[in-house]
């Protein structure tokens, strides 16, 4: 019995011990921390307190000279140290550097071209580099070791327990003290098993959570690019369009003229003619304007030279095959698992899984795979509705083709020979329109299976 009794002291001095270093290592690691955080803050301060002593320099006017006379110079003092003054002819424009010199722009390389030089998306590769290098094994061990630890004193406490109840009298009271420190120590390495367990889940959740939000970034980032660039290729086919419209109205204003100078129509009609025309030259120079503010917004993302005329190459239709590829039920699992708001909610019922939590990540499945199958069901419909324009323009063509026949053969007059022809122009215009959509939606159901994006 005394043999146990000295066993179980020697474990419960060995616990003691054991804790303050354990509490030192803690202590010493948020020390440490604390200071790099606060060095990291100090330097970014210096940095910014010496950036900012310039501009208030430069912010001087010749409201400082009051002050200067006060300070008791007399005008035949010598004059105050020089001061640099700022002037328009010193100010040179700062022209940046394009890193990326290519011209053209193709829809298929734009992904490619913003990894390589978009300024955000590097930024968000960096972090994500450094949540890859996050080390969690000095806090895992320090885990498994209070673990360890909690494990032994719960097996002393045990012996001590059993030992209790079989010791003589006069080990009773020496039982009671042992057991009583054995249970705060419990207490204690439970309290701080219960913590570390607590901060090492948290810091593995927002690695994960962090490495979900920069991958969403990096593609909403290349998504936008996406957008613009086939908004672009609409506006630029828009501009044909109106531009065949300025050449019938030109047509119209001629003839409007003649028909005013043989008396065969007032003054009135003439300009109305005029100003139908003006109007469209206006419409033309804003769609112009609007195409190369769009077209250096993306040249600013491909980190190319701002000069709003890099030239897009045209949207290469999917096949028959790749449309055929299709299928909700087949993707949807795939999709899902690469949607971020699906995967944040994972995380989070991952730390607790309480019913607020379930739901919410039901709710996420469920609103994504609402929208993953209307953009399955618009591929079809776009492929329907391209096919409708192709049949309109096939006949269209015919009906061109009748109109030149007979324009040739004295017929039919040039304005008739030209309606038909517009009427064609317009019929290619749809069909344009329709397999940008065709296109739109099946890159759509790509970027949703690949990236999870919807």
């Amino acid at each position: 019995m005394k043999r146990t009794l000295a066993l179980l002291l020697a474990a419960l001095l060995t616990m003691a011990a054991a804790l303050p270093v354990l509490a030192d290592d803690r202590a010493q690691s948020s020390a440490e921390t604390a200071a790099s955080s606060s060095s990291g803050t100090d330097a970014a301060g210096t940095d910014a307190g010496t950036d900012a002593l310039p501009a208030a320099s430069s912010g001087q006017t010749d409201a400082a000279s009051p002050d200067a006379s006060a300070s008791g110079q007399t005008g035949d003092a010598a004059p105050a140290a020089s001061v640099d003054v700022l002037i328009g002819s010193s100010v040179q424009n700062i022209q940046l550097s394009a890193e990326n010199t290519a011209q053209t722009i193709h829809f298929e390389a734009l992904r490619t071209a913003l990894m390589r030089y978009n300024p955000t998306i590097q930024s968000l590769k960096a972090q994500l580099t450094d949540l890859n290098g996050t080390d969690t094994n000095a806090l895992w061990n320090a885990v498994t070791a209070v673990g360890r630890l909690q494990a032994d004193v719960e097996s002393s406490l045990a012996a001590a327990s059993a030992g209790y109840s079989s010791a003589p009298s006069e080990l009773v009271p020496v039982y009671g003290w042992l057991i009583s420190a054995l249970q705060a120590n419990y207490a204690s390495l439970t309290s701080q098993f219960t913590t570390l367990k607590g901060q090492f889940d948290n810091i593995k959740n927002n690695v994960e959570s962090g490495k979900v939000s920069c991958n969403d970034a990096i593609n909403q980032i290349v998504k936008g690019a996406e957008t613009l660039y086939t908004a672009i290729a609409a506006m630029e086919d828009g501009l044909g369009a109106m531009n065949r419209g300025l050449d019938s109205l030109n047509r119209a204003v001629a003839i409007a003229e003649k028909q005013h100078e043989l008396g065969m129509a007032s003054a009135y009609d003439a300009e109305k003619a005029q100003y139908q025309r003006s109007q469209l030259q206006s419409q033309i120079e804003t769609l112009k304007f609007q195409v190369a503010t769009n077209k250096v917004t993306l040249e600013g993302m491909c980190d190319m030279e701002l000069t709003g005329s890099v030239s897009l190459g045209e949207l290469s239709m999917p096949s028959q095959e790749e449309l055929g590829t299709v299928n909700y039920d087949k993707m949807l699992s795939t999709a899902l698992g690469r949607n971020a708001d699906v995967a944040n909610a994972e995380i989070a019922y991952d730390i607790d899984d309480s019913p607020a939590n379930k739901h919410a990540l039901a709710g996420a499945k469920d609103t994504f795979a609402a929208k993953f199958k209307v953009v399955c069901m618009a591929v079809p419909e776009n492929v329907r509705l391209v096919s409708a324009a192709q049949e309109t323009v096939d006949f269209q063509q015919r009906t061109f083709d009748i109109a030149a026949k007979k324009y040739e053969l004295g017929m039919a007059s040039h304005e008739e020979y030209l309606a038909a022809k517009n009427t064609l122009d317009s019929a290619q215009d749809d069909l344009n329109t329709a397999q940008r959509n065709l296109f739109s939606a099946y890159h759509a159901y790509e970027s949703a299976t690949k990236y999870g994006l919807v």
